[in-house]
């Protein structure tokens, strides 16, 4: 899908939305500028550089529905800020980071905040509310060290996390199985903790139930079903498996903008010469796009570590065809 030209223009307006006012508005420009994501995030890290403290909590706020790598660092400093209220903005956009590539500096910056007894209370407890998301392996230790914390705060956070789901493994089994909760983020949530120990046959059936709702559910929460569906290919690789990498492919040959972050890491991951072409199709593809630099240079970078692993050279039939239908892009790509 082709960017308009007055694409920018719009992003411009709806920032404009963002620091008025109005409080329709700028709930009508949160939500706008969710369904643009990526594109809209050189301008709202432009804005958030020379923004007053409460236009910066807006800002924030618009950065917690786009997971882009771009957005690291700015949310990493807000979390020092002197304004209470951007530090707990930045903790909710830190949120959808933690899935990135980055995503470790992300976890070590919010677990020090955490256990920083000079922090207030209320926002150490949110740091933990958005770290509960992870795994019980990764939050045992957190859990045990700030269970007797003097601030009330912060033990009723950790008492919370206690309360969350016993059987992670046995919901998703469940989700699979039979309904699938209409809460993208409960979903994520569950594939964050359990991904590791599920059986690949439920990860697989659940991908494809999230295909199912990513095409078919409303437009606003599409974005979080691809999510979900780049979360599940993610686990699937990082433990090997290969059974849903039809999948993984098809989602890049469909791509008109930008995929969620976790797609790139399991293709660079499990992806094999069959994958080099569908790369090579969303690398020409997002020509047509505005603000997509990361997003190429992503493209590219999973191209040559995929040749890198298997082995390929420009002589291999899949280099060929790739060649044979992008051969300007094939060269952009290896440069």
């Amino acid at each position: 899908m082709a960017i308009r030209a007055s694409a920018s223009q719009e992003v411009r307006r709806l920032i404009g939305d963002l620091e008025g006012a109005d409080p329709v508005k700028r709930d009508a420009a949160l939500a706008r500028l969710a369904v643009i994501g990526t594109r809209a995030v050189r301008q709202l890290l432009e804005h958030l550089s020379t923004a007053s403290a409460e236009a910066t909590v807006t800002l924030l706020g618009a950065l917690e529905s786009i997971p882009d790598p771009r957005a690291v660092e700015p949310v990493l400093g807000a979390l020092d800020h002197a304004d209470p209220r951007v530090r707990l903005g930045a903790i909710k956009a830190a949120r959808q980071l933690l899935a990135l590539t980055d995503g470790t500096r992300v976890l070590d910056k919010l677990t020090a905040f955490a256990v920083d007894p000079a922090r207030p209370g209320p926002e150490r407890a949110a740091a933990i509310g958005v770290l509960g998301s992870l795994s019980a392996r990764t939050l045992g230790p957190l859990v045990e060290r700030l269970r007797s914390d003097p601030s009330a705060d912060v033990r009723a956070a950790i008492e919370h996390i206690g309360l969350q789901t016993e059987d992670p493994v046995a919901e998703l089994e469940d989700s699979a199985d039979g309904w699938l909760g209409r809460d993208p983020g409960a979903v994520l949530h569950l594939v964050t903790r359990a991904g590791d120990q599920a059986p690949l046959s439920t990860l697989h059936r659940l991908v494809e139930k999230a295909r199912s709702r990513e095409a078919d559910g409303r437009r606003g929460l599409r974005r979080d079903w691809a999510t979900v569906r780049a979360a599940l290919h993610l686990a699937l690789a990082r433990r090997g498996s290969t059974v849903a990498l039809y999948d993984l492919r098809e989602a890049f040959e469909a791509a008109h903008d930008p995929l969620p972050a976790d797609y790139l890491a399991a293709v660079t991951v499990i992806g094999d010469a069959t994958c080099l072409e569908p790369l090579a199709l969303a690398y020409a593809a997002a020509h047509d796009l505005a603000d997509t630099e990361h997003w190429r240079r992503d493209l590219a970078a999973a191209f040559k570590a995929i040749m890198e692993r298997e082995g390929l050279t420009r002589r291999h039939a899949a280099l060929r065809r790739v060649r044979g239908r992008f051969r300007k892009e094939l060269e952009q790509l290896l440069a």
